[in-house]
Order: C-alpha cells, then structure tokens, then sequence
C-alpha cells in the first residue's frame, strides 16, 4: 500500500518515455514536508538522524535491508547533476520530488528507476474509530522503544502466520508531531481483507494517542489511489533513482 519494500527497480534512464507526467503540474513541495517525511522514515528504519546536505539529506537506513540515500525536495538542477556525477557507489539511492521527467536529464543511461512513489498526507483524526480484527486475526500494536517508534502485525489466529504489518515514526522536531507510515505490506494469501487499512486505522490510533496530528507516507500508484479515497492529498511524486548494484539486491528506493 505504501512505500515498496520488494519491488526491484523497473526501467532504466536510457529507456525513460518522452511523455509528460500526469503530475508536473502539482505545486512544489513544502521543504519541511519533506524534512518531517524523512526524519520520521528514519525512526522508522532503525537510522541515525538524516544530515543535512547539498540543499537536502543523506540517511543511512537499516530496514528491512541496510541502505544508503539522498532525499531531496527540490534540488538545483546543477546540484542534482554534480552529485549523481560523483556517485560511484553501487546501490545508493537519490529520491526526489519531482517528476521522473525532470530527472531523467541529470542521469547516466544506466542508473534505474524504482517504481513510482508519491508524497502524501493527511490530517489525523483527534478521536480515531476503534480497532477490531475481522474473525480469524488479531492485531497488536507496539511502541518498540517507547519513544514512538510504532509497529503494528496482524496474525492469521489459526497458524499464527503474519498477514499483514506497518510502521510508524513520530517526528521529534515539531509540535504537535507528524506520524510516518512506512512499510505497510499484506502478504499475499490475505489480501482484499481490509488487513492493510487495519494496520493503518491501528496505527493511527496509536499515534494520536502519543499526540501525532498529521499523516505522511509515501505511497505505491495502487496506494496513492485507495490513499486518495480517504481523503489524504497528494503532494508530490517522488522519483527513486540509483546506479545498479552488481548483483540485484532487495532494498528500494
């Protein structure tokens, strides 16, 4: 529903269509939209705090596979271009909030795109419905460090298998706090159950409880559909970009 975690990437900048994105016309995007969305996909991810550079950030996260990246909201073109020149390292990561489009130009014939992504949020709700299983699952949701740190599963009650699962990261820089969703994923078998939307309506809960107020995430084209029904807003399209790795790996962007 969100972010893919399994997706290889899918086309490379050599065979990028001339088409115009269905999103080139979307406002830019607020820096510190950004700035919340990639602090709290740290705390998410089991990383240190992004650094600050280039007019954007650098983090290195650890889940579900150690990985390095640049996030940026919207870089100098010339930046954008001297940084990805410099890049010699397999696998890292450049995403950034625009469309491929405005990329592409920037891009060696062989780095690859990830699939798709868009920014998107949501106020919370102050008083979120309550959070029940459907028969056969339960749900639990846990706070890992105490500090807002959110996972939730729901189990298949009859094998005890996980059907679905999600995470959360409150940002610590802004009051009243923004939750990041992440890594919301249902396993194959158990979809078209609601599961996913479960893990969402308990994650949520949890986060108003800690005082969040507002939702980020960023979403698959199938996520940004069913994310848009509920009424979150777009924001931006977030382009994921890398040099391939010599051997293909499961981190995305």
């Amino acid at each position: 529903m969100n972010l893919p975690i399994d997706n290889p990437p899918i086309e490379t900048a050599g065979s990028l269509p001339s088409s115009p994105s269905p999103t080139s016309s979307l406002p830019a995007v607020h820096p510190d939209l950004v700035r919340a969305w990639v602090h709290g996909l740290a705390r998410c991810r089991g990383a240190a705090a992004p650094v600050a550079v280039h007019g954007g950030f650098y983090v290195e996260v650890r889940v579900p596979v150690r990985s390095h990246r640049y996030v940026f909201a919207a870089p100098d073109p010339d930046v954008l271009r001297d940084l990805i020149a410099s890049i010699t390292t397999p696998g890292l990561w450049v995403n950034v909030c625009a469309p491929r489009a405005d990329i592409a130009p920037a891009l060696p014939p062989d780095w690859e795109f990830a699939e798709p992504q868009f920014l998107m949020s949501a106020a919370l709700p102050p008083a979120p419905a309550p959070v029940a299983a459907p028969a056969g699952y339960t749900v639990e949701t846990v706070d890992e460090d105490g500090t807002g740190v959110l996972q939730c599963r729901v189990l298949d009650t009859a094998t005890g298998d996980l059907a679905a699962r999600g995470r959360a990261g409150l940002t610590g820089d802004a009051t009243p706090p923004s939750a990041v969703f992440d890594m919301i994923n249902t396993s194959t078998e158990h979809r078209r159950r609601g599961l996913g939307t479960l893990v969402m309506n308990a994650l949520t809960a949890h986060a108003v409880r800690l005082g969040a107020a507002r939702g980020i995430l960023v979403a698959s084209p199938a996520g940004r559909a069913l994310y848009r029904s509920l009424g979150w807003r777009l924001h931006a399209p977030v382009t994921a970009v890398r040099l391939p790795p010599a051997t293909e790996d499961e981190g995305t962007g």
